[in-house]
This record gives C-alpha cells, sequence and structure tokens, in this order.
C-alpha cells in the first residue's frame, strides 16, 4: 500500500473523525527549545534559574508545551510528534515529555535560532521517513478556539497533498498591526488557500500598517509541508547551513560530541527572516480567522493575556534522570 497516497484515518476534529489524504504521513514537530528571553522578567524562577515560557503553565490546565503537545495530539499519534528541546532545559521537559517515544525527542546543545531549531529535527523525520509530511508548531501559542486552527491545518494537509512542491504558512487575521510579528501578504485577498506575494519579518509599525491595508495576514510560524519541501526551502537559501549538517550525518564519532561540536561554529539562523522572506515563490497561505489566537512571546502579550486570564504560575517540578535515547539525533 502507498502510504503517500492513502487517505489513511486519524485526523481526529472535535467532531468526529476526518479521511484527510496525506494525515498518514503526517508528523508533527514542536518547537520548545527556546529561551524566552523577551519575557524572563515575567515567567519567574525555580532555584535560582529562569523559568522558559514554554514551560509556563498559565490557565491551569497545564505549561504551554503541553498545550501545544494536546494540539497536536488532536491531529496525529503521539509517534508522530517530535519535539526539539535543549539540553540545558532538561530538568523542565523530561518529565513532561515522558509519554512521548524517546526517539522523539531530540535534543540540541545549545540554541542556534528558529532556522537551526527547525532543521535538526526535519532531518531526524526525514531520516526516519523520506515521505514524510510534517507540520510545524510552537509552543507558545494561545487559542480561545481550537477548532479554527484545525480546520485550517486541514486545508493546508490538502493543498499538500494535492502540490507537494508547495510549503504551506498559516496567517492569523490581524487584530493589531503588530511590528514584532512577520507579515504574509497573498497575491490575492480572497483565498482559501492562496499564493504568497511577500513576506515581511517585523515591519516598522507604518510598514505594518500598509501590509495590513493591503490584506496581510499575521505568521503564527505554524506550516505545513513535505519534508522534501521544507528542507529545499534551505538548500536554496542557506545551503551552507545544510552542508554542515550533512557533512555531520556522514561522521561515525560519538554523535553527541560531534552536535556539540557542530553547533559551536553554526551561525544563529532566523528561519523566518533568512528562509521565509527569500522563499515566495515556493509558499502558500491559509487564513486563520476566529481561533482568538494569541502569541505569548513578547512582554506586552504576555501581560495582555495575564490581564484577561490568571497569574503566570511557573512549574517547578522535582529534577529527573531520563534514559538516553538510541536514536542518533538525540543525546
Amino acid at each position: 500500500m502507498d502510504l503517500a497516497h492513502d487517505p489513511l484515518p486519524g485526523f481526529r476534529e472535535l467532531q468526529g473523525e476526518a479521511r484527510v489524504p496525506g494525515t498518514g504521513r503526517l508528523w508533527a514537530i514542536l518547537l520548545a527549545a527556546g529561551e524566552g528571553s523577551r519575557v524572563r522578567s515575567l515567567t519567574g524562577q525555580v532555584e535560582g534559574r529562569p523559568v522558559p515560557k514554554q514551560f509556563c503553565t498559565m490557565d491551569g490546565r497545564g505549561s504551554m508545551l503541553r498545550w501545544a503537545i494536546d494540539r497536536a495530539a488532536g491531529i496525529v499519534p503521539k509517534e508522530r510528534i517530535v519535539v526539539i528541546v535543549a539540553s540545558h532545559h532538561r530538568q523542565w521537559w523530561g518529565e513532561e515529555l515522558a509519554d512521548l517515544p524517546a526517539a522523539n525527542v531530540v535534543v540540541q546543545p545549545q540554541n542556534r535560532g528558529t532556522g537551526v531549531g527547525i532543521l535538526l529535527p526535519l532531518l531526524n523525520v526525514l531520516q526516519r521517513d523520506p515521505e514524510a509530511r510534517l507540520m510545524i508548531l510552537p509552543t507558545d501559542h494561545y487559542l480561545e478556539d481550537e477548532q479554527p486552527l484545525r480546520e485550517a491545518i486541514i486545508e493546508a494537509v490538502r493543498a499538500v497533498h494535492t502540490d507537494r512542491d508547495r510549503v504551506v504558512l498559516l496567517g492569523m487575521a490581524p487584530q493589531e498591526c503588530d511590528a514584532e510579528c512577520g507579515w504574509i501578504l497573498p497575491e490575492s485577498e480572497s483565498f482559501n488557500v492562496g499564493h504568497v506575494s511577500a513576506f515581511v519579518e517585523k515591519p516598522d509599525a507604518e510598514k505594518a500598517r500598509a501590509l495590513a491595508r493591503r490584506g496581510a495576514v499575521v505568521n503564527s510560524l505554524i506550516l505545513v509541508g513535505t519534508g522534501a519541501a521544507m528542507l529545499r526551502l534551505y538548500t536554496e537559501t542557506v545551503p551552507d547551513v545544510v552542508k554542515r549538517f550533512c557533512d555531520w550525518r556522514k561522521g561515525t564519532a560519538s554523535v553527541w560530541r560531534d552536535l556539540e561540536s557542530l553547533y559551536d561554529v553554526l551561525p544563529v539562523c532566523d528561519f523566518s527572516r533568512e528562509i521565509l522572506e527569500n522563499s515566495c515563490d515556493h509558499l502558500s497561505v491559509v487564513r486563520v480567522s476566529g481561533s482568538g489566537w494569541m502569541d505569548l512571546g513578547t512582554p506586552a502579550r504576555l501581560q495582555l493575556f495575564r490581564r484577561r486570564q490568571v497569574p503566570v504560575k511557573t512549574m517547578g517540578g522535582p529534577r529527573v534522570t531520563v534514559a538516553g535515547p538510541t536514536q542518533e539525533w538525540q543525546r
């Protein structure tokens, strides 16, 4: 059976099971390796160490990382949820990720930006499933209603099933002209899945207002595409970074030691600015409306959320030791 073309069940919507082409090969990559430095003063400390925002619980229903895991688990089985984390955050994620397969916890030795943070788990998944479709999910998002997001992801999965060469971004209807966001300008204001005319990362306020007037939507950093199409974005925009990873994969010595050495020389790579801004010919966009989406990555947005919800609580938790996975991408 050709799984790449078989509309397997497993894409669970709120109102029952849906059979969506391509979901049998759909994986989720969750981005949980960031430092949360911009909101560090608002997320507190435990044992004298600042707690990255993705490990904080905001509304009494678990950490933001747990929100993202539950969001992904409503779409793909946990066997196909991969999380990228930082080695020095182990006290936070060790217990939180205990219900995932050990091979699905990808540990990076240090932060080299979102571009590298996506590329490492992308290569992990492609080694295990060369025909994989991928859904990228940040772990600092709040949604009042998950259903509009799920419907948009379904739309994106269908678009990728039709055209494997496209990478589909999920754009949020703007509620304000936020210069801290990336902006996606579709070729047409009327679309379900539209081609991207321009991508502008963190424009100034005047340019953000101009983009909004032209029908631009806010980049959520949620995207769907085949693994091959996503890797092509990298090879066309940051080929040197890809080459360094390919050279590392050819090594036969201690994988973790070699990965640490690789990260020592990797440049910082911003996914939105260095990859997406330079890849519009390969990008499409789906508009998401009515979800009450909020990116909690800046002090202003986190403070707004706190006024609307409950005070931030940090997840202390015991220090834990987890068994080292056997997959070569992990420590």
